[in-house]
């Protein structure tokens, strides 16, 4: 039998057409998950779920949203639980702040869960669906806007057996078959996946058969987006042309996904992660459309005003983009196993992937990222990287050493995923590698970098004698060692020569000599400022102190267009050698850098 994990790593998705914007704005519309509001009752504090929707619609109601989509759970008592009617009521009441059309999905809390013996709550019923119908409209429809087909699906009746599930069926194909020609979202509740489309089923996602029905259905049709909620944490997945959202909630994280993080989750056990609680909003352009993720945990913090403003946050498909980019040391595309833990899922372990980091790539504007040949041999990772890639992303991938044959043909056979192959080697081995490679590169066209090799082992690291050191390219200062070693090499093999530049080693008049050399040779200098303290034992852990790193590093971008550069400082280092803040911690929360970036883009 193979095991789960096994079935996830051998995944592949098909590289497909590149997702863009473009062409003027329509329309935006906001999109809400999982609000779970609760009973209110007089001369009582609001539930906390209550005030962060209140305010989200305070802050959300002036950008006028074309409509406003909810994909359930839209309260939190379940049918069978006292207070399910009134707050069902509220919630109508509450929304209509937004003052546009709202769009309802049945979740679990709202018509009952899913039909299965081992889910934690009582499954849906008619009488239950009834009443949500009598609240809500109806739980499967059409909604049109302009030209824009947005199919409603009711997700706790699937595999159920049920009339309702088979004429919803014939609808939901029907609808399909006649927006031929027009543009196609589809929402639900329960998700179809979390990582991988053969998946095995369990708590979070749409078991087999709806599901294979489900995702034909959606290939055949190339329906644009699915948006999904019921797990109040964020995936992105792509399926050929679909964009698949799986959208946070505005009121709190589940806790069993804290599980994916390697750190303690320290608020209420992950449950108020404020940097994970938030919204959609979904702008549609002539050709495509752009989703972006508004931070409200963090924008409309508890106790600030309820008109505080929210940030749009700019995206990978706009364009332009952070003036750096970073280097990928922590894996950013990993597998993990939750523990099987009540209430949800007993009787298996479910198979994640922490996407909060690309989030935070996308809040942020980095498009460039720099990481190690190795992420490129896994087929699971490689998949994620032309998904990536897909949506203007641009990799660089650093092996060290002479290149082997099976790197080689790694190389060749992935080329369109790869913007540059920055090769790490001693000078001494630059003959070899240049036979080695040039015929790669007059095949492919494939970037090739060169970052001279500095280690304790070949005695070039200018490092006291008994000290550890490994490190790639050289330092800013080196330029005549830099144009002597060009010459010994075929004109044009090397587009670009990698310079690194320590924690507190950037001085700006080696910075404009590296913009003069590199327009004279031709080549382009890329920098690697880290954030790594001076020793292995030393700690930097001032996030201030980054912030204003980050931002010389903006101004010194946009002073010297032709150096490219790359901060060695993307998830926080938290143990083990040379500690040290960054952009993004442990959480996959931005930290006082990463929030600046991210208002630095925000769209005006």
């Amino acid at each position: 039998m193979t095991h789960a994990r096994d079935a996830l790593d051998s995944h592949t998705v098909a590289p497909g057409l590149a997702l863009r914007r473009a062409g003027r704005r329509l329309f935006g519309f906001a999109v809400i998950a999982d609000s779970h509001l609760e009973p209110e009752a007089a001369g009582l504090a609001l539930p906390r779920s209550n005030r962060r929707n209140r305010d989200l619609v305070a802050a959300l109601a002036p950008q006028r949203p074309a409509f406003v989509l909810h994909l359930g759970d839209i309260v939190h008592p379940v049918p069978q639980a006292p207070g399910h009617l009134e707050t069902m009521g509220l919630a109508r009441e509450l929304y209509a702040g937004f003052g546009v059309p709202l769009l309802w999905t049945p979740g679990n809390h709202d018509i009952g869960d899913k039909p299965s013996d081992a889910m934690p709550a009582a499954t849906v019923t008619e009488d239950w669906l009834g009443e949500y119908r009598r609240q809500f409209g109806a739980p499967w429809q059409l909604h049109r806007h302009g030209e824009v087909d947005l199919l409603l699906l009711n997700s706790p009746i699937l595999n159920s057996g049920y009339g309702v599930e088979r004429e919803q069926c014939r609808w939901f194909e029907h609808a399909l078959a006649d927006a031929r020609g027009r543009r196609v979202f589809v929402a639900t509740h329960y998700p179809p996946y979390l990582v991988a489309p053969d998946e095995p089923g369990h708590y979070d996602n749409i078991d087999r058969p709806a599901r294979e029905w489900l995702l034909e259905l959606l290939a055949r049709h190339r329906v644009e987006a699915l948006f999904c909620g019921h797990v109040h944490t964020l995936f992105w997945n792509r399926l050929g042309a679909t964009e698949c959202y799986l959208l946070p909630s505005p009121s709190f994280v589940r806790r069993d996904y804290s599980e994916m993080h390697r750190v303690r989750a320290d608020d209420e056990y992950g449950r108020n992660d404020v940097g994970k609680l938030g919204c959609f909003w979904v702008d549609v352009y002539e050709e495509g459309h752009v989703a972006r993720f508004l931070r409200t945990g963090t924008d409309l913090a508890d106790g600030a005003a309820p008109d505080a403003p929210l940030v749009l946050p700019a995206h990978p498909k706009d364009p332009g983009g952070t003036p750096f980019g970073v280097t990928l040391r922590h894996p950013w595309s990993e597998l993990t196993e939750l523990p099987h833990n009540p209430p949800v899922d007993e009787f298996a372990r479910r198979i994640v992937r922490n996407d909060w980091p690309v989030q935070a790539l996308w809040d942020m504007g980095i498009r460039a990222l720099r990481a190690p040949v190795g992420d490129l041999e896994s087929a699971r990772v490689r998949a994620r990287i032309a998904d990536l890639v897909a949506l203007g992303h641009r990799f660089t991938f650093f092996s060290a050493g002479l290149p082997d044959p099976a790197l080689l043909a790694l190389m060749r056979t992935h080329a369109a995923l790869v913007a540059r192959w920055e090769c790490v080697l001693p000078g001494a081995q630059l003959g070899a590698w240049a036979e080695a490679v040039a015929p790669l590169a007059r095949e492919t066209g494939i970037a090739l970098a060169w970052a001279d090799l500095r280690s304790a082992a070949i005695g070039n690291a200018g490092k006291p004698a008994g000290k550890h050191f490994t490190a790639p390219g050289f330092l800013p200062t080196e330029l005549d060692a830099v144009e002597a070693s060009l010459a010994q090499l075929p004109a044009g093999l090397v587009s670009a020569v990698c310079f690194r530049a320590a924690r507190d080693a950037l001085h700006e008049p080696e910075v404009q000599a590296l913009d003069a050399f590199g327009r004279r040779a031709a080549v382009a200098c890329v920098i690697t400022w880290s954030l790594m303290p001076d020793g292995p034992n030393d700690a930097a852990m001032d996030a201030g102190d980054v912030r204003d790193r980050v931002e010389r590093l903006c101004a010194l971008a946009e002073r010297y267009p032709g150096v490219e550069w790359v901060l060695d400082g993307f998830v926080d280092v938290d143990r083990g050698y040379y500690p040290r803040v960054a952009l993004v911690d442990r959480l996959g929360n931005l930290r006082a850098a990463g929030e600046w970036l991210r208002r630095r883009r925000a769209l005006t």
